[in-house]
């Protein structure tokens, strides 16, 4: 009996919600939810933060609805602890880390929202500068935490919507700063005409932000041996340091307000420069000093001077006079051989008798014809190949003694020369590196000490070595 009396009380329910059409939304809500609590923005939002120096302004609104607008209400949005955020099941595996009270300006105080208040908001003010130095201190505890501020609304007397109760508030914060736009900018100087050049360096405010400032950007060449070993130890090259001499000025970059970018200068002079030779010019930011809440990037900008031997100017003629042999080891009217554009032809030291002493081995000395501080030598190896030069060192003089002094003194090392073609490569190309020295020069010695066998005084008459054609550049 009982059931049926229940079953007619809900079929009458349900006859009376059927019929209330031009009821409100809100007439239907049971009488106990007159007013509900909430949010407006709730669950996670992450915001963008720039320290400029000035504090920024956050607000939270509180929304008041229910079946009864005009009722009045009460309301607490309060700041979890990391105690509470921790304990929380939902918020537990994210890696929150709540900002201590020295980040912000807050206070949590109870809310009246009158009847003629649809929604009612709550103020803070955030520190960036405070928030940094507060992630600076704390990063190495755990470098994966997700710094918060987790808001929760409360209230003493009435009904809050526990999936609109919290914010969890995620704040990145960016130094405000000034970097280089690009990290290298690389010139062959053969290719620019003139004796002088300006180089810009392009420089842009930290992407997110709008400038409001008028300032300058000064750079500098940063001549620290770290700057350049870092360099040449990142890209495997062996770059020089520019000289001061090269550089002429350096003109500071302009940044005015609603403009987020600029660029400084660095004018640089060919006269300070030698061939052969490839150049850096590391530049770095200066501290801003009319706005010291604009930082610089630690990044540099480098500019990679090319100044190669050029295939044409710097090309040296060669005739047989070139040549000069002051031990007698060379096979008479060979050296028409290395400069006839003929590979079938060679020249090659004697095989008839043992050649060659252990510092120099059985060398191939050359006049330049000029002062030069810079040169390389490109040749072909003979047919057969047999006689492929090794072992092979690069000696230069100024003296005019060399030409015709067998004991002379008067050489330095250029260098030794690597990677030339193995015995048997025949018809191979083979092109040196550049080599350069601070002293002037205009004798160059090709010091070979190993061709079929050892031609440094220690083989048997047998030995010798050859090539097909010869060509050298310098300057």
């Amino acid at each position: 009996m009982k059931k049926l009396i229940y079953s007619f009380l809900f079929l009458g329910a349900i006859t009376a919600l059927g019929g209330c059409k031009e009821d409100s939304y809100e007439d239907l809500i049971p009488e106990q939810y007159d007013k509900i609590l909430y949010l407006k923005t709730y669950g996670q939002q992450t915001i963008e933060l720039f320290d400029d120096g000035s504090q920024v302004d956050y607000s939270l609104t509180v929304v008041k609805t229910g079946s009864n607008p005009a009722a009045t209400a009460q309301a607490q949005v309060k700041i979890m602890s990391q105690a509470e955020v921790d304990k929380d099941a939902r918020y537990q595996g994210n890696n929150y880390k709540v900002l201590s009270s020295a980040c912000y300006t807050y206070k949590s105080e109870p809310l009246e929202l009158t009847s003629a208040d649809a929604y009612k908001q709550v103020k803070m003010k955030l520190s960036p500068a405070k928030i940094l130095e507060e992630i600076a201190e704390t990063k190495d505890e755990n470098p994966n935490y997700v710094y918060i501020i987790p808001f929760r609304l409360s209230s003493p007397n009435d009904q809050v919507n526990q999936d609109k109760k919290d914010l969890i508030l995620k704040l990145n914060v960016t130094k405000l700063s000034i970097y280089f736009k690009k990290g290298s900018q690389m010139v062959n100087l053969n290719t620019v005409t003139g004796d002088e050049w300006a180089f810009e360096a392009g420089m842009a405010m930290v992407s997110g932000v709008q400038n409001t400032w008028n300032f300058t950007a000064q750079i500098e060449v940063d001549r620290s041996d770290e700057a350049l070993n870092a360099y040449n130890t990142a890209n495997g090259t062996a770059y020089l340091m520019t000289p001061e001499a090269a550089i002429v000025n350096i003109n500071e970059g302009v940044f005015e307000a609603g403009n987020n970018e600029a660029a400084a200068a660095i004018r640089i002079r060919r006269a300070g420069l030698a061939k052969g030779y490839t150049y850096l010019v590391p530049l770095k930011l200066k501290p801003i000093t009319e706005i010291e809440t604009i930082s610089v990037s630690e990044k540099l900008h480098y500019i990679i001077l090319e100044y190669p031997l050029d295939p044409e100017a710097d090309r040296i003629e060669l005739t047989t006079e070139s040549f000069f042999d002051v031990y007698g080891w060379h096979i008479s009217n060979d050296y028409g051989n290395l400069i006839d554009n003929n590979n079938e032809t060679h020249f090659e030291t004697q095989y008839w008798a043992i050649t060659g002493n252990t510092t120099y081995g059985t060398p191939l000395d050359v006049r330049i014809g000029k002062e030069v501080h810079s040169v390389m030598f490109e040749y072909i190896t003979r047919g057969g190949g047999n006689t492929n030069p090794q072992d092979i060192s690069l000696w230069a003089s100024n003296d005019d003694e060399v030409t015709t002094n067998s004991e002379s003194a008067r050489w330095f090392k250029l260098g030794d020369v690597s990677g030339v073609p193995a015995r048997y490569e025949a018809h191979k190309k083979y092109s040196s590196k550049v080599f350069v020295s601070s002293q002037p020069f205009k004798y160059i010695r090709i010091a070979v000490k190993t061709g079929n066998e050892p031609v440094d005084g220690t083989g048997t008459a047998g030995g010798c070595w050859g090539m097909a054609e010869l060509k050298i550049w310098a300057n």
